[in-house]
């Protein structure tokens, strides 16, 4: 929980993190409390270095093999890694600890098993069971956080602090209520506040720099990054937002020297590789971005939307440099193998897809791709709407006939098609679009070819009003 990492840059345990790093690196066999083994591993998963957790397990399990401990670092090294089945069946080998504590454990498997109800109800539980200043009143609220109860959350947390208005950690959970209610300056004020009393908590630090890229305050968030990374050198995760701060304050030189770092130490990643392909592309630099692009693709594993958005971005790179054919076989392979989830598509603000996660969403970019459930066919429809808007007209039609298969109305779809079709010397086959799109009421089309809108207009009156007003332009 977001409470123990103040201790983390406490001296006490940053004297246990240097006398086992030592250990380690010198190869001696000290002992360690099974306790700290379990600071050791928290530690490292909030730094994401899941591979010295892996390690910190291993050597608590033959230090300490009958500790119960070490099943719940098992759980929580298993739910970092994305396995949360494998957490529950973990989970049911518990023996030995108190109830509050296995409740906890159960609502994050059920979280990340995205059962939601269960874990709700886990959560009041905990919450009816605990007075304001126990840490189980902590979990419930992250938890409920966790479970989208961002407005029950707020409200327990304020009774909460009228009671313990002193407790450090439900200002904390306050807070990212607030960030979760949109509710900014009212987060920021705390977090301000937070760290006029520790100035040197990376947590606070990181959080507020959270909260200002969010928002697409840049400036202020590389700051706040800065100061994280000036503190605690070894948190990886501010350099990598502080590389999304420089890109898109476009410094593009110093966005690309810290993606750089990152992609040479991890060179299997690809979300650093891509976005050295992005910077290069806004340099000019197209040969260069075309390789990163390469490279990404040759990372990321085959059905992800990592994957996708790399080839379209090869792909219309390809159709800049004139390289048609080829970008149109780019985009084939986007469409062949794409991933069941592909919202990312409909962030269509900039030329170039930006490959994102949880942690470089911005309000912005999540008030699009969580208001709804993205079909195929709408995702599928906004690149192909995308990539008409940017001229990519031959890669468009590719995709937009395969969207137009999984449609059930095709009458927009058929308006593009015919305006591809059009600008791209088919002439022949516009005729069968049009009168698809007129049967259809397809306003897109009327808009397309800057005709008023008229919805008894033949197919016959459409194209000779479009001949007319190209002969006139």
């Amino acid at each position: 929980m977001n409470y123990d990492k103040g201790y983390f840059e406490s001296p006490e345990f940053r004297e246990l993190l240097a006398r086992y790093e030592k250990s380690t690196k010198l190869g001696i066999g000290s002992y360690f409390g099974i306790d700290e083994f379990v600071d050791l591993l928290s530690y490292y998963l909030s730094v994401d270095k899941s591979d010295d957790a892996a390690a910190v397990l291993d050597a608590a399990r033959r230090l300490h093999p009958a500790a119960p401990e070490n099943t719940k670092m098992g759980i929580k090294l298993l739910l970092y890694n994305g396995e949360p089945e494998k957490a529950l069946a973990l989970f049911n080998e518990l023996k030995y600890i108190d109830e509050t504590e296995m409740l906890t454990i159960k609502a994050e498997i059920m979280v990340a098993l995205r059962d939601f109800k269960q874990a709700h109800d886990i959560a009041i539980e905990l919450l009816q069971k605990s007075a304001p200043g126990q840490e189980s009143v902590y979990e419930g609220l992250e938890i409920l956080l966790d479970c989208g109860f961002a407005h029950d959350a707020l409200e327990i947390c304020e009774t909460a602090l009228k009671v313990a208005p002193q407790q450090i950690s439900l200002h904390e959970v306050k807070a990212e209520c607030l960030i979760e209610l949109q509710r900014i300056n009212e987060a920021v004020k705390i977090y301000n506040e937070l760290l006029d009393n520790n100035s040197y908590s990376t947590f606070y630090w990181e959080q507020l720099g959270h909260i200002y890229y969010m928002v697409k305050k840049y400036g202020k968030s590389l700051e706040c990054f800065e100061y994280e990374s000036a503190i605690n050198e070894d948190i990886e995760y501010a350099y990598m937002m502080q590389a999304y701060c420089y890109y898109y304050l476009r410094d593009y030189k110093a966005a690309k020297e810290l993606f750089g770092t990152l992609a040479k130490k991890y060179s299997n990643t690809v979300t650093p590789i891509f976005y050295i392909g992005l910077c290069h592309y806004h340099e000019g630099a197209h040969e260069d971005a075309l390789n990163a692009f390469d490279i990404a693709i040759n990372n990321a594993q085959e059905g992800t939307i990592a994957m996708m958005l790399a080839r379209i971005n090869k792909a219309m790179l390809l159709d800049m440099m004139g390289e048609h054919s080829v970008a149109d076989d780019a985009m084939s392979m986007a469409l062949l193998m794409h991933p069941d989830n592909m919202k990312q598509l409909v962030l269509t603000g900039n030329h170039f897809y930006e490959l994102r996660d949880k942690e470089n969403l911005t309000f912005d970019d999540m008030n699009i791709v969580e208001t709804k459930e993205w079909s195929t066919e709408e995702t599928l429809y906004r690149l192909g709407v995308h990539l008409v808007n940017h001229r990519h007209l031959i890669l468009a039609k590719r995709v937009l006939r395969y969207c137009r298969d999984l449609s059930y109305d095709k009458a927009d779809i058929d308006a593009y098609l015919a305006y591809i079709l059009w600008n791209t010397g088919r002439k022949e086959e516009v005729p069968q679009a049009i009168e698809s799109a007129l049967d259809g009421r397809s306003n897109i089309l009327f808009e397309l070819f800057d005709i008023p809108y008229n919805a008894n207009m033949s197919s016959t009156e459409f194209i000779s009003q479009a001949t007319r007003k190209e002969s006139d332009a």
